[in-house]
Formats: C-alpha cells, sequence, structure tokens
C-alpha cells in the first residue's frame, strides 16, 4: 500500500504514510482501503484510483474472513 501511495501521495498525505506504516494487522489495513482511494483519487483520478486499490485484494486472501472478501468483489 506504501508503494501505491508514493512519493508524492506520501508528501501530501504524511497522516496516511505514517498510518500505514504502523498498522498492526491485515483487517487495520483493509479498512485503510477507503483512505486510498480518496488519497489517489486526487492524485490520479477516481477511476484508476479504484482500480489501483482493488489490485491490492489478492494480499489479502486467507488474512481476512471470506465475508469481507466477498463484500469487496460484489462492488466490482
Amino acid at each position: 500500500m506504501l508503494a501505491l501511495l508514493g512519493e508524492d501521495g506520501a508528501r501530501a498525505h504524511p497522516e496516511l504514510s505514517r498510518k500505514l506504516r504502523y498498522v498492526r494487522d491485515a483487517h487495520s489495513l483493509w479498512y485503510a482501503r477507503a483512505e486510498m482511494v480518496a488519497v489517489l483519487s486526487e492524485l490520479h483520478g477516481e477511476a484508476l484510483a479504484v482500480h489501483r486499490v482493488q489490485s491490492l485484494s489478492p494480499a489479502f486472501q486467507g488474512l481476512l474472513p471470506k465475508s469481507l472478501m466477498n463484500a469487496s468483489l460484489q462492488r466490482r
């Protein structure tokens, strides 16, 4: 997620960068996705932001309840 945020995003939103660096579990990262979309939308537009954040979903396989994963897939 930090790589997606990039240097420009981290500079513009240091609080999100800090949050991502110090989260304790996959659930916290999962719920930070909405904030990531908002920040990336500012930088790259909403369509690209949503696509990039959705591309992270496979990294969460097996770390989150299936209900969370399924809810994300239904919104596509």
